[in-house]
């Protein structure tokens, strides 16, 4: 019997193949989207133990540029995105940020073990808080991706003398990319933190991408002038990648924190 004799005499039988192969292939690329995309939230405990291998008693600065470390809460909204097979991941409700201190300032935004984004915040004597390096890790569809941006002297994330309307560029540098940094004073604010206003500088300062990645992420702080605590941040990401016979990739990501305590867990 011919191959399609066979097939003609048994087409519900391969029809029901045919169902169950679609099946499989459904739920294997669930497996490969999802169940490899997974979000884990890094809670307090998590949090503290990181702080506490982190941060060396012996290295903290006499700085009042630079907030006390330890363990801040912040609310939280906004989740990340890839264009292909719709991943998509929603930050938890609450997040940490992990400030270790030393001759500089650490800031870790650890929403999930999946994703981690933070900056390194270095004290002037002039009174600017520079921008030494920016990281990042991301976990999403069976890849991780580790990013180091760094700066040259006087990338600010506060300059001197700060006045609305001031900007300043820097060229930066990661593998594969060579990012332009972008920064702006937008002016002085007040922000409502555990019922009280504290007094804070407004900043803006926008990546840009080119090379491996091309794209654009643009950030809004709003930045104590007490002790230089982030004290809110709005961050937005659109970046695509080339990732060959899949073509253009494209990340993009939303996100707002705003601080619930000025007082660190430790």
């Amino acid at each position: 019997m011919s191959a399609l004799t066979w097939v003609a005499h048994h087409r519900i039988w391969v029809l029901g193949l045919g169902v169950v192969a679609l099946i499989l292939a459904i739920f294997s690329g669930l497996w490969f989207f999802f169940l490899r995309s997974p979000a884990t939230r890094v809670d307090l405990r998590q949090a503290l133990r990181i702080y506490r291998k982190a941060q060396n008693s012996g290295d903290l600065s006499d700085s009042t540029q630079l907030p006390p470390p330890g363990v801040y809460s912040y609310r939280t909204s906004g989740g990340e995105q890839l264009s292909i097979g719709g991943i998509s991941r929603v930050f938890p409700a609450s997040t940490d940020m992990i400030v270790t201190d030393a001759k500089c300032a650490t800031f870790d935004w650890e929403p999930l073990e999946q994703h981690t984004e933070g900056l390194v915040a270095c004290p002037q004597k002039d009174g600017a808080l520079t921008i030494t390096s920016a990281n990042s890790y991301e976990q999403i569809a069976g890849t991780q991706t580790t990013s180091v941006i760094r700066c040259p002297a006087n990338t600010f994330f506060i300059p001197a003398h700060p006045t609305a309307g001031q900007r300043w560029h820097k060229t930066c540098k990661s593998k594969g990319d060579t990012v332009i940094f972008s920064g702006q004073i937008v002016g002085l604010s007040s922000i409502t933190v555990s019922h009280h206003k504290v007094p804070a500088l407004h900043t803006r300062l926008t990546l840009s991408f080119s090379g491996s990645e091309s794209g654009n992420n643009p950030n809004n702080y709003w930045i104590s002038l007490q002790n230089g605590l982030i004290l809110r941040q709005q961050e937005t990401v659109a970046v695509s990648e080339n990732a060959g016979p899949l073509g253009s990739v494209r990340y993009t990501e939303q996100m707002a924190i705003a601080l619930r305590s000025m007082v660190p867990i430790r």
